[in-house]
Parts: C-alpha cells; structure tokens; sequence
C-alpha cells in the first residue's frame, strides 16, 4: 500500500513537472513585431513590449540590430529598445528581419520577426504630358536624395531619361522687429560643411502645429503627396451620393481640415464646400480643388525641425505646394510644361519686414558641364541653354545635337501692398512703366488691389567643387549669405553691378543691377534703377567670356512685409522648349520664348489654349487698407507722406536700407493725412518704408538720389 502511494505521488510529481515545462514553454515566447517605416525618418520601438516574459527573470536579446542587408539598420539603446531608420528609398515594401530573446534564467529561448512594412508616400511623380517630375512632401523637387544613388525626376520628353533641371527648392527669409535674420532654404540638404546630401533638411513634411504635438506619428502622416487626375474628382461629383460609393483614397483622405487641438490650422488643403459648414466631408459632396488635369499636393514646413542646411532662425513658415499640369498634347507650350503653386502662411506671431522669397534651381541640360545661364527680366524667366552645339560627349544622358532650352519662369509672385486703385501698367502716353509692372501681374487690368510682383532679382553661382571658382559667388555657407544672393549681393557684400561677372573684379561696369545676364531683355533698365549701364547694354555669358559649365541660379521675388497669419503666393512655370533645325543654340532660346509668351498670356487671362480655365479657382483679392502717396521719389531731402483718408488710429513707419538695417522710425499721430520726413542724412540708395498699425499695413520703396 505504502509502495503504492509513493508510485502514485512520484507520478504526480512527473504530470505536474511535465505540466509547468508546458506551462513554461507557452508563458515564455517572443512575438513578432509590425513596424511601419517611412524613408528617412527614425522610428523607435521596445522589441520586447508584446512578448510574453515570466516575471522576474534575466532577459537577454540577440539579433535586431538590422534587416534586408542592411535596407533597415538600427540603434540599440538598452535591453529591447532600438531605433530604426530606412535610410534609402527603394527598397521594396517589405523587409523582414529576426531577433532572438533568450532566458538566461532557464536557458530557454525564443525567436520572433521583425516585419517592417515600409509605407513611402514621400513622393510622387508628375506625368500626364510629356514631362516627368517628382516632388517630395518636403518641398525638395526633381530629386530624390534618400537612395544608395540619387536619381533625378525632371525628364522631358518623358521617358527618354534624359533631364534639364537637377534640383528645385524653395527660400524665403525676412528680418523681425528686432532686425534678426530669419531664413530657411535648401540647396541638397548637406549643412554648410556639405555632407551627406539629403541629410540636413531646412524643411519638413506638414502643418505647423504646437511645437509639442510633433512626433513620429504626426511625421509619418504627413510625410505624404496626394496624387489627383481633375477625371477622379469629376466622377466624385458625379457618383459621391450613390449607394455603395467609397471615394479612393487621396480623395477621402484629402487634408481640408487641420486638428486645430494640436494647434493645425483649421483649414489646409483647398475644397470645394458643397454645404458651406467649412469642414471637408467627401461624403456630403466636398471635393478637392485642384488645379491642372493632373496635381500632386503636399505641405511642409520650416517649423518641425532645426534649419541643417543653413542653420537660419526659424519663420514659423507654412507652405503649401500644387504641382499640376494640363493634358493638352496638340499644344507645343503646354505639352512641355508644368506648373508649381506655392502658398506660403506666416503661422508666428511676428511680423516679417524686408521679406524675399525665391526659387533655387540647378539646370544640367543633359550634360552638366557645358550650360549657360540669362535671365529674361520682361517675362520673368531664368532660362538655362547649351553653351555648345552638341550637348554632352555621347553619354546617354546628353541630349546630343540641338540640345533644348529650359525655364522657370515666375508667373507671379507676392502680393503687393493694396492701394484701393488700380495701379497702372503704362504711362498717360502709353508706355510702359519702369517699375514692378514690367513682369508683374494685375496692373492696369481696372482691379484694385490685385497686383503681384514678378522676378525682382536673379543671380548665378557656380558650383565650389570646381577649381577657379571665385570666392564671391561660391555656394552659400551662412543664413547672411543666403539671404544676401536673394538680393542679388554676393557672398563678399557688394551689390551686383551690370557686366562681366556682376562684379566690379571681374568686369563689371556697372550701375548696381538687381538681374544677371539680362541679355538685351531689360529694355527700360528696371534692374538697374531706370538707368543705362556704364558700357554694353548686352550683357550675357558670352559677352562676359565665361566657358560653358555647371550653373546654380536663384530667382526672388521682394521685398514684401510678412504680417502674422498672412498668405501669399508664387506661381512659377517650368517650360521647356527645342529646336530641331539650326546649329545655332540660341535657336532653342528663342522657341523657348514664344512658348513663355504663350504660357504667361493664358495665367493672365486665366483661359487655356481653346478655352477653359487655367486657374480652376480664381482667388479672392486682398481687401482694401490704408495707404499713401510719397513724392518725390526720388528724394534728395524732404519726402511728403499724403495719406488717401485720414488715420483713424496712430501708426508708425520704420525705414530700412537695402540691407534690412534700421534706419530711422517715425510716428503719425490720429488723424494723420499730410506728413514730411528728413532724409538729406540718408546715404543715396534703394529704402522700404514699412507703415504698420491699427489697421494699417503696407509697404513702400523709396529711392535717395543726389
């Protein structure tokens, strides 16, 4: 009997031994991990938070440091924790890895996934004509940085991979009340030191928000473009109310509306409102408004991140980017075109004084290294050309004989100050005025308060690499820099003068001009202050006797006051233009031209080749304020300030030089309607002369001249 027992309880002992190995085996395992990745942005993960671990005991991880041969790599931080990063683009869109979690307790051992699903709406390509171009939700066009190799996204004709533009980005910088320099610009994201391109971005993807909302999350939302055909949104307005219907998804997804409780602007993208209550519902009949037969849009920001590429102080900047383009493929112009609409917020609380903002580009036609730069200042056009007659020495992507001409033409750029008139494009003899009008928009068109600005500066540098380059239009290195080639300054601080290099080292003969290598486009001087230059009139890179090379050019558009939550625009046009017949290069230009002419004529009038709108939505102007009258202007001395209708509340007026220095403030007092001011103590040059107040907010340039 006793025997029995102990049989008995040893076989116990061996069931319930048995049973807690069981029960050991299952309460002890690791578990896959799902991780979504977006190129280039980090994401960190505790590869231990859903595996089941007994309590108390000794873990230890192996494995997880990287996965797909190093597609995804990582930092390990502490038992569990890693950071991964995708650093390239193209890798597929899944990559699998495994880690290993080992009980140094009972020696047991587990070994999971790791799933990384890598979600890249990054980027998207533009291509319903026969131009192929890639943007990035961050606002660097035409290239795509984040590869093992870079690769270029601006190919016309489309699909002969053969290029005119290497890189496109946006600038903008301005001073604040205090006169501090605030800028953010990009030229290959490598900092100053030029480091790894793509690494040190000025920009990032979304809306500004509450500086403490930003995260992976919201990253990894916006870190997207929305690609729209105007054939999807017609069928939505056809088909949104019957039963069954779902929207596709960049439609139901359309950003209309910010998350104002993380401190997103409550409207975003533009929409239709087909009941009015300003919130975007596709399913009540809302709609994105788009421009073109095909747009992508995105929003990026000067605000998420520290400003790597130029180390500027931050603006609180937000902007808005619609690519788009028409399907018109029996129009030369439009066929070779697309179209980039930037709608810049002022999202601080700080009003911005002397503010430019520009377009950066570097041109390679094909071949990189045998390029020449003009600037087209009455059609508002940075023109890149061959310097030779056969682009490039056989490689496949040189363009050969008859190499193309392309541009980026700046349709329109900020918005003027509002007068409650019309301001006038021609004289009461009709000719033309030398002033903002030249290539502006909206001027003697009998609407007030709807002029913008067109090309106002336009200067060149060349690429630091190449020995010879001289030291003054080297690439730029500082946020002054940055902002001094906005003005058309160079990299040593003096103005560009007309000639030569537009350097007085370096041939240059003056006056100060404000565009390079105007050719003979500048037929009133406007750049020059209204005045002939001190030698040739025509003044490209042939007569400066440059060699054909690889060129960077930026284009600007100021100065422009940046009130707090104000918007303002730039439209600019990328044409594209060849001519088959003759040897001669300039032949190519001068298409080049027609097609501008052609293109600009239809944004005027906002009325396609055949009809139909060119804009989609027209804008609604800026309302009427406050402004005045200044004369003489040029001044030597005394300068009247005549106000259209008395003050109604007290304003100031702070007068800056032409390098954003402060140089005198005066006060109107209420009531205000005629009013003089000194400036015999002024040095001769170009002021802006910013009112602000109580309903009071404009701008004016003065000119001191003796």
């Amino acid at each position: 009997m006793q025997s029995t027992v102990k049989i008995r309880l040893c076989f116990a002992l061996i069931l319930l031994l048995h049973s807690f190995q069981q029960l050991s085996g299952q309460t002890f395992k690791a578990v896959d991990d799902t991780i979504d990745m977006v190129p280039g942005f980090s994401k960190t993960v505790n590869l231990l938070a859903n595996d089941i671990i007994p309590s108390g005991d000794s873990i230890r991880v192996s494995g997880g440091l990287s996965a797909g041969s190093g597609s995804v790599i990582s930092t390990w931080h502490y038992q569990g924790m890693f950071t991964y990063l995708v650093p390239n683009r193209g890798v597929g869109n899944l990559i699998i890895g495994s880690y290993t979690v080992i009980n140094v307790s009972s020696a047991q051992s587990s070994t999971a996934r790791m799933i990384f699903r890598i979600r890249d709406k990054s980027y998207d390509t533009l291509k319903i004509n026969d131009v192929e171009a890639i943007f990035t939700a961050s606002g660097f066009n035409f290239m795509l940085l984040l590869q093992k190799s870079y690769s270029l996204g601006f190919f016309v004709p489309k699909g002969s991979g053969k290029s005119t533009i290497f890189s496109n980005s946006f600038w903008i910088g301005g001073k604040d009340e205090q006169n501090m320099l605030h800028l953010a610009g990009e030229r290959y994201r490598q900092g100053p030191n030029l480091g790894i391109a793509g690494a040190k971005p000025d920009f990032y993807a979304g809306p500004i928000m509450d500086s403490s909302r930003y995260s992976q999350n919201t990253d990894t939302t916006w870190n997207y473009i929305w690609n729209l055909k105007k054939s999807d949104i017609e069928y939505h307005k056809l088909h949104w109310n019957d039963q069954g219907y779902k929207p596709i998804s960049d439609i139901l997804n359309w950003p209309g509306n910010g998350n104002v409780s993380l401190g997103q602007a409550s409207k975003l993208a533009p929409f239709h409102d087909a009941n009015g209550d300003g919130t975007y519902n596709p399913y009540e009949g809302d709609c994105p408004a788009i421009r073109g037969d095909q747009c992508l849009f995105f929003i990026f920001n000067d605000d998420r991140g520290n400003h790597q590429e130029t180390l500027g102080n931050k603006l609180r900047a937000e902007i808005h980017g619609m690519a788009y383009a028409f399907d018109l493929s029996g129009d030369t112009a439009f066929s070779k075109t697309i179209f980039l609409n930037y709608k810049v917020f002022n999202r601080s609380p700080d009003t911005y004084h002397y503010v430019y903002m520009g377009t950066y580009t570097d041109m390679d036609i094909g071949y990189a290294n045998d390029d020449f730069m003009q600037c087209d200042v009455g059609r508002g056009s940075i023109i890149g050309y061959n310097g030779k007659a056969i682009d490039g020495n056989g490689q496949a992507t040189a363009y050969g004989a008859h190499p193309p001409a392309q541009s980026v033409t700046m349709l329109a750029g900020p918005r003027m100050e509002p007068t409650g008139a019309d301001r006038p494009r021609y004289d009461n003899l009709g000719h033309q005025l030398c002033n903002e009008s030249i290539n502006g928009t909206g001027f003697g068109d009998g609407i007030a308060n709807n002029e913008r600005m067109g090309l106002s500066t336009f200067i060149t540098f060349l690429n630091s690499q190449y020995s010879g380059t001289p030291e003054f239009m080297d690439d730029p290195a500082t946020p002054k820099q940055y902002f001094q080639y906005m003005q058309a300054i160079w990299m040593d601080s003096t103005r560009m003068v007309y000639g030569g290099n537009g350097h007085a080292g370096y041939g240059g003969y003056g006056p100060e001009a404000d565009f390079q290598y105007p050719g003979e486009s500048d037929t009133l001087n406007w750049g020059c202050g209204c005045q002939p230059p001190n030698g040739q009139a025509n003044w490209t890179e042939v007569t400066a006797h440059n060699q054909p090379h690889d060129r960077r050019s930026l284009g600007s558009a100021g100065p422009f006051t940046f009130h707090p939550g104000d918007m303002q625009e730039m439209d600019i046009a990328f044409v594209w233009a060849r001519d088959y017949t003759s040897p001669d290069t300039l032949a190519s230009v001068a298409k080049l031209r027609t097609a501008i002419d052609s293109i600009r004529k239809a944004f005027i009038t906002n009325k396609l080749p055949g009809g139909g709108s060119f804009l989609g939505i027209i804008d609604q102007t800026v309302p009427a304020g406050v402004t005045c009258n200044i004369y003489p202007n040029p001044a030597s001395s005394e300068v009247n300030i005549d106000f259209l209708t008395p003050l109604k509340e007290q304003a100031n007026l702070d007068i800056f030089n032409s390098g954003g220095k402060l140089m005198g403030r005066f006060i109107f007092q209420k009531g205000s309607a005629r009013n003089k001011f000194d400036v015999s103590g002024y040095p001769p040059g170009l002021y802006l002369l910013n009112f602000s107040g109580k309903g009071v907010h404009f701008t004016k340039k003065l000119s001191v001249n003796r």
